[in-house]
């Protein structure tokens, strides 16, 4: 990625956005009312919904990046970090809301932490403010990759003090545009889903570190902006059973493929007995309880058939990487 030129000390919050006007709107009145400025861009992903229109009107100093058909979410992102110049960047959903002093938190960690190179937010469910949604991420033996205090009180002492974590979710994520310089942008093979954590783990290996930000609030509808969600979380009652909304058809499959990219890429091959463990658990899980076994099935093939281009990418990160094989896998026995 060439290096332009850019304004040093501001910030620009990117928005990828598909189709999803009404979440859109929630989430562009809350970065309104932040105690700090800073620049915002809605990078409209082939929206059939109005989308940018509705930006236009409403929203009239935020800028809207058309997109002349859907492309995707990891190569929406891509586009606003292409478009963006500003010393840092924020990665922003658009089905979450912002608490007011977010982008004061995320500017006041660039200035006073400068070791550190992208910060995770702490992420509060949306429906139930009781209950975090996320503190960082994180990606351990097992292959699965986790959301660290996922449905745990947000009153928990673990979780009210700033931490090294893993990695940062995309979903509300601070970046400084320099580390996209060194390392690139994100993967687009991942197309959605867990292309953060690939790059949290790209980001680790060039001794990049990420820091969790407690006072980074930001409340997060959990899936609300996935276009394949089955409405009421019921697609097919021939099970017997009704579904969360939290999964989807192209849910399932987009995970577990990348779950396979993740692993072919960066696992190290002592991790092989944790790793038979986690796939054999989530074999278990879709086929007994979630009900998705079919694209589960499906995904693990397109997994397999991205082992090719995960094993370039694997030797040319163990090329370039700047920790040793025994720190990556500290980082991920932290999980």
């Amino acid at each position: 990625m060439n290096k332009p030129e850019r304004h040093k000390d501001r910030l620009t919050v990117i928005i990828p956005s598909y189709n999803g006007r009404d979440l859109l709107r929630v989430c562009l009145t809350s970065l309104q009312r932040q105690t700090q400025s800073c620049s915002v861009l809605v990078v409209d992903d082939g929206s059939t919904d109005q989308t940018a229109r509705m930006v236009e009107q409403e929203f009239a100093p935020f800028q809207c990046l058309r997109s002349p058909r859907n492309e995707g979410f990891v190569r929406a992102v891509n586009r606003g970090l292409g478009y963006c110049r500003t010393e840092f960047a924020a990665l922003l959903n658009n089905d979450t809301e912002a608490d007011p002093g977010w982008v004061q938190a995320g500017l006041r960690a660039f200035r006073q932490h400068p070791e550190y190179w992208f910060f995770a937010s702490r992420l509060i469910q949306y429906h139930d403010r009781s209950r975090l949604d996320g503190a960082g991420d994180c990606y351990g033996r097992s292959g699965l990759p986790l959301k660290r205090g996922h449905g745990k009180p947000v009153s928990e002492a673990e979780f009210l003090s700033d931490r090294p974590v893993l990695g940062a979710s995309a979903g509300a994520a601070f970046y400084r545009m320099a580390l996209f310089d060194e390392i690139g942008v994100f993967d687009e093979g991942y197309s959605m889903y867990l292309e953060d954590v690939d790059f949290s783990l790209r980001a680790q290996m060039a001794d990049r570190p990420c820091l969790y930000l407690h006072q980074a609030v930001v409340y997060h509808m959990e899936a609300a902006s996935d276009p394949h969600r089955i409405p009421g979380g019921n697609r097919g009652k021939r099970a017997g059973r009704t579904r969360d909304v939290y999964y989807s058809p192209a849910r399932v499959y987009w995970i577990t493929r990348n779950r396979w990219q993740l692993m072919w890429t960066y696992q190290p091959m002592r991790h092989t007995p944790w790793l038979l463990y986690g796939w054999v658990k989530s074999t278990l899980f879709h086929l007994l309880k979630a009900g998705y076994f079919y694209d589960f099935l499906k995904g693990t093939i397109a997994g397999w058939r991205c082992l090719p281009q995960a094993w370039r990418k694997r030797k040319q990160l163990s090329r370039t990487r700047r920790i040793k094989q025994s720190q990556l896998c500290r980082l991920l026995r932290r999980c």
